[in-house]
């Protein structure tokens, strides 16, 4: 086969950032793309915001020492991959806003949308898309 290599006109793809900032919801925890953290600016803290009956969760940076404040992610050049909390003081209220509508055992993607002058990143949970989830080998009793 002849095949002119020069006369292609490749771009260059970032295999390693998301493109879009989505927020996954399953079993085990929530976990935010790098997207995500790379539009709220690589925050140490976070303060998660929900609001119940409209069934949107928010996260924005904090300081340390702000109450209710969250670890949340490592410095830019540091932080490896996603971010997953698994800490029940975040899931179990967003498990009641998201209800029976959700299957359990199942993992959500939730695409977030940036309200720059509240500096927040909003995630519909209305908006929630079922994904078919890589199944563990080994199935979880706790719940």
């Amino acid at each position: 086969m002849n095949f002119d290599f020069s006369s292609l006109n490749f771009e260059t793809l970032d295999a390693n950032v998301n493109a879009y900032p989505d927020l996954f919801v399953n079993q085990n925890g929530v976990t935010f793309t790098r997207k995500v953290l790379e539009d709220l600016g690589y925050p140490a803290y976070v303060l998660c915001l929900l609001d119940p009956k409209a069934r949107v969760f928010a996260i924005r940076a904090c300081k340390s020492n702000e109450a209710k404040g969250f670890k949340f992610s490592k410095p830019k050049g540091e932080q490896k991959g996603v971010v997953t909390i698994s800490n029940k003081n975040l899931l179990d209220p967003l498990r009641r806003v998201i209800g029976e509508e959700w299957v359990s055992g199942k993992r959500y993607k939730v695409r977030g949308f940036w309200v720059a002058d509240a500096k927040t990143m909003c995630f519909d949970l209305n908006e929630g898309v079922q994904e078919d989830f890589r199944s563990n080998t080994q199935e979880s009793s706790a719940e």
